[in-house]
């Protein structure tokens, strides 16, 4: 799977979560010609923010570099972020023993890790010590050890 290094996921996902929620009554109260957008933008607009880092997340930066307004650019985030959120009880669910199992082989398969069912891009998994093998490979800027997930 190739991610879109701008928003952090691949296209398949963005315009599914797009089906998810184009309907959501959260965009049908739009003023502003670019909030009256379709919800696309919007759900653009939220990814880009969470795939942001450090001064990087600021809307007023994300806005110039999509052509909007600060103002405009947080309103679209809350907007996006109200209709993901009223998906929550229909599209969260923990995995039934079968499909744990399944995740959790997969998830060693790809990465080494085992029992483990689910990994978030740019993740960080601290260690209790640092590796034997390497350890300035894991040491991170705050003084402690981790692993970063990453798909690539």
């Amino acid at each position: 799977m190739m991610v879109c290094i701008n928003f952090q996921m691949d296209r398949a996902c963005k315009h599914q979560l797009n089906e998810f929620v184009k309907n959501c009554e959260a965009f049908s109260n739009c003023w502003g010609k670019w909030n009256k957008g379709p919800s696309m933008l919007h759900i653009m607009a939220l990814l880009k923010c969470l795939g942001s880092y450090g001064n990087e997340a600021s809307y007023q930066k994300i806005g110039r570099a999509m052509g909007v307004s600060k103002g405009t650019m947080h309103d679209c985030v809350i907007r996006a972020s109200s209709a993901i959120l009223k998906l929550q009880k229909k599209v969260i669910k923990w995995p039934d023993e079968e499909e744990r199992q399944q995740i959790s082989a997969m998830v060693k398969q790809a990465h080494g890790f085992v029992y483990c069912v689910g990994l978030i891009y740019g993740t960080l998994f601290p260690l209790a010590f640092a590796s034997t093998l390497k350890p300035e490979d894991y040491f991170m800027r705050k003084g402690n050890y981790a692993i970063r997930f990453v798909y690539l």
